[in-house]
């Protein structure tokens, strides 16, 4: 299980056809192309993913700020950084902000992992710009088919069970949303234990011939799919097994099940702040919602 999160081509099996298998790490990640993917510092080292969702708001998972004891970790230790593409230097575009407070799920399970969420006040709200700007949420009720191609990303560790560094530049990698009980039956196979921990608040994802998954340091991060030419996030990296196994998916906090938790708490802190934008993923595409997406160009990047 992973207690922080990333991504990783592991030695099995490439990502992408073209690609070459390798320890080391994904794809590269183009500059300017994810401007809502945040990194969070401890606060020197990288530890957990987490996307922005409005100019005050970082969405990340619940167990990022939870230590080995279970106790909380200490907001006035994190460092929130924006428009981040590598962890080896800092680049001009950058920005690095304090946290007020971090707010995590009333119900979240540190045993079972059940409702794996938390958002993150930031001490003051940010500019958007081209490199740093919200990633779009999915909306309650949203279906995911088997089979979505989805994409995730991270800086986290890039070989299961070597001591390597992080990958020093953002990495992204392609994955398919995997039907629930298909991944409750594998890993109750594989791996009885952790059967229960399955639950309707989760997604699986991954690539069945495995080499392509998450591990230590993505915790946090999105896993999103395009819809009408923009990214929306569907999933918060949670837990998994091992480095993109066979056919053993890694699991993300399905975030159509906490709509109402995302707004109430934003709004709880402030009634007249914006909010993030939410998508259905079972609405059509039309002319009118692309010419849509050109005026939101701050709302949900493409």
């Amino acid at each position: 299980m992973w207690k922080t999160l990333a991504l990783l081509v592991c030695v099995q099996v490439c990502a992408h056809g073209p690609m070459h298998p390798r320890t080391e790490g994904g794809v590269d990640a183009p500059k300017k192309e994810f401007p809502w993917m945040v990194s969070l510092h401890d606060p020197t080292c990288h530890f957990c993913g987490g996307s922005l969702i409005n100019k005050e708001w970082v969405l990340s998972a619940a167990h990022c700020f939870f230590s080995i004891n279970d106790e909380k970790v200490n907001k006035d230790n994190i460092r929130v950084y924006l428009g981040k593409m590598t962890q080896r230097e800092k680049n001009k575009k950058e920005l690095m902000l304090n946290v007020k407070e971090i707010y995590t799920h009333n119900q979240y399970n540190a045993t079972t992992i059940d409702n794996d969420i938390a958002l993150l006040h930031l001490l003051s709200p940010v500019e958007f710009n081209n490199y740093i700007s919200p990633v779009c949420l999915v909306a309650q009720g949203s279906n995911f088919r088997p089979g979505t191609k989805s994409k995730i990303l991270g800086w986290g560790l890039n070989a299961a069970g070597e001591n390597l560094p992080y990958p020093g530049t953002l990495q992204e990698a392609e994955v398919d949303v995997v039907d629930i009980n298909y991944c409750r039956n594998q890993l109750s196979n594989n791996f009885p234990c952790v059967y229960h921990q399955i639950t309707n608040n989760m997604i699986c994802a991954g690539v069945p011939a495995g080499g392509v998954g998450p591990n230590m340091g993505d915790s946090g991060g999105p896993i999103m799919s395009q819809h009408c030419s923009r990214w929306v996030q569907f999933g918060i990296t949670s837990w998994g097994i091992g480095c993109g196994r066979p056919d053993i998916t890694g699991v993300y906090t399905d975030v159509s099940q906490y709509q109402r938790w995302i707004t109430d708490t934003i709004q709880n802190q402030d009634p007249y702040q914006d909010l993030p934008q939410f998508v259905d993923l079972n609405s059509q595409c039309t002319k009118g919602s692309e010419k849509q997406n050109k005026m939101w160009k701050w709302c949900c990047c493409k």
